[in-house]
């Protein structure tokens, strides 16, 4: 007799959703880190070249180079609220995400317990199986004995 648990083929499909899960949840955290990365590269440049502006007006800037800092600047600033909006979006999917895999893995441990159960019935059943021919052969064993003893003009008495 061989163990067949009902329901392998959905188990098999969410233990597949969940490593699915898991690899996108590793594709956002990566694009996630590049985001930061992003934010960290540019916050320095931004301060880079206010720096450089403070420098340069203390010395004495022409209007036209003032404006292009400025321009930058405005750029940037808007840029860098952008990437930040970018961030947030980001840091929501990722929980989702994770929420997503959390269920997907608790979905999967029933069913795998539910498999530990069904497993450990049918052993229980073959266990029983098994006992059940072995009381039987020894009460046959037991009976041919006594027939036999019987046969012989023996009693048990003597």
């Amino acid at each position: 007799m061989r163990f067949s648990f009902r329901l392998q083929s959905l188990l098999n499909w969410k233990k597949n959703l969940e490593e699915s899960a898991q690899m996108e949840l590793g594709r956002k955290v990566r694009q996630f880190k590049r985001q930061e990365d992003e934010i960290r590269r540019l916050t320095h440049e931004r301060f880079s070249i206010a720096q450089e502006l403070k420098e340069k007006s203390h010395k004495g800037i022409q209007l036209g180079e003032y404006l292009t800092y400025k321009e930058f600047g405005e750029s940037s600033y808007h840029n860098l609220l952008e990437k930040e909006s970018k961030k947030k979006e980001m840091i929501r999917e990722l929980e989702e995400e994770r929420q997503r895999l959390i269920g997907l893995i608790r979905e999967r441990k029933i069913l795998g317990k539910l498999r530990e159960k069904s497993f450990r019935k049918f052993i229980y059943q073959l266990e029983k199986s098994d006992q059940e021919k072995i009381d039987e052969l020894v009460l046959r064993g037991y009976s041919n004995n006594r027939k036999l003893i019987s046969h012989r003009g023996l009693t048990t008495g003597e």
